[in-house]
């Protein structure tokens, strides 16, 4: 079955021992068109910080109740770099437009 990934905006995210924010954004390769990271508002759980998670790491979504489990520890997230200092050439990435 299909899905638009629009869907995905705002699911919940659950690392593996717990629930550590929503999918606010993806990132997508300019000329592949490729996804590479859902971006992931924290600010529930830690205070502000958006972190980028590859979508390799999902293991569960669950479309009725809008929730992506994914294959991490919340410590894990909580001590990866935010979104604003990785590494990633902005040039390179273009958010994900919704329509």
């Amino acid at each position: 079955m299909l899905h638009k990934m629009s869907r995905l905006k705002g699911a919940h995210i659950e690392a593996k021992d717990g629930e550590i924010g929503h999918i606010d954004d993806f990132l997508i390769e300019e000329g592949g068109l490729t996804v590479r990271y859902m971006v992931v508002d924290t600010s529930n759980w830690i205070g502000g910080k958006w972190v980028a998670i590859s979508p390799t790491l999902i293991r569960k979504i669950d479309w009725e109740d809008l929730k992506v489990q994914v294959d991490v520890t919340r410590d894990a997230l909580k001590n990866s770099p935010e979104l604003e200092s990785m590494d990633v050439p902005t040039h390179e990435l273009v958010p994900f437009v919704f329509i």
